[in-house]
């Protein structure tokens, strides 16, 4: 039986990279060719970033993709294998 490990999207950590960088949110969105609103969106969770978006996010905020949400490991689901 095999367990599978499973993580969902938590809290946006956008909003503090971006203050470490003293970069407002309007100048991210610019700096990746996107709007304020599609920012605003991704920290509010109410739509995710394609993984390209947040390659071209995490690269402008110095981190990697996964940086950009804490991750919260959902219970393994047990499956026969």
């Amino acid at each position: 039986m095999e367990v599978f490990i499973t993580f969902k999207v938590g809290k946006s950590r956008i909003p503090e990279l971006c203050e470490n960088l003293g970069l407002e949110h309007a100048q991210l969105a610019a700096k990746v060719g996107l709007t304020k609103s599609h920012i605003s969106d991704y920290i509010s969770l109410r739509n995710i970033p394609s993984i390209e978006r947040a390659y071209n996010i995490a690269r402008i905020l110095g981190c990697s993709p996964e940086d950009l949400y804490e991750w919260i490991e959902v219970s393994g689901n047990e499956t026969e294998g």
